[in-house]
């Protein structure tokens, strides 16, 4: 999802909320998505966390408060099914009227190449100067 939709989505909701004093209700699915809705959100509110931290996004179930959170959501952001193939349908029956918006499928989304490890490509030091004290 492109920065501005997110920021769009987020300020329109918030907007609303704040002229009738009441703060969206936000969900999320994943930590990096919480990290991003909570740093738009700052000073406003805060998004409820669907997937616990640690926890496999493709089979995953929901506890009682998570679900709640979902139920009681105006705003949803998640990454879409091509990670969580089971929250589309959650979503479709906890929160049918919320603002939903899979980030995957989002006009603007850059899509990267997997990656195998950590290291993003081959990166030998012996190339470098060292700076002898």
């Amino acid at each position: 999802m492109s920065r501005k939709l997110l920021i769009l989505s987020l300020t329109t909701a918030l907007s609303g909320g704040l002229a009738s004093a009441k703060v969206p209700q936000v969900a999320v699915d994943i930590a990096p998505v919480h990290s991003l809705v909570t740093r738009v959100m700052d000073g406003v509110g805060a998004p409820n966390l669907v997937i616990q931290v640690g926890a496999s996004p493709h089979e995953y179930n929901l506890r009682p408060s998570e679900a709640q959170a979902l139920q009681d959501a105006n705003l949803v952001f998640w990454i879409g099914s091509d990670l969580t193939p089971w929250l589309a349908d959650a979503i479709q029956t906890l929160a049918p009227n919320a603002v939903t918006t899979a980030l995957l499928e989002s006009e603007g989304t850059i899509e990267l190449e997997f990656r195998e490890s950590a290291l993003f490509e081959a990166h030998a030091h012996d190339d470098h100067d060292e700076d002898k004290h």
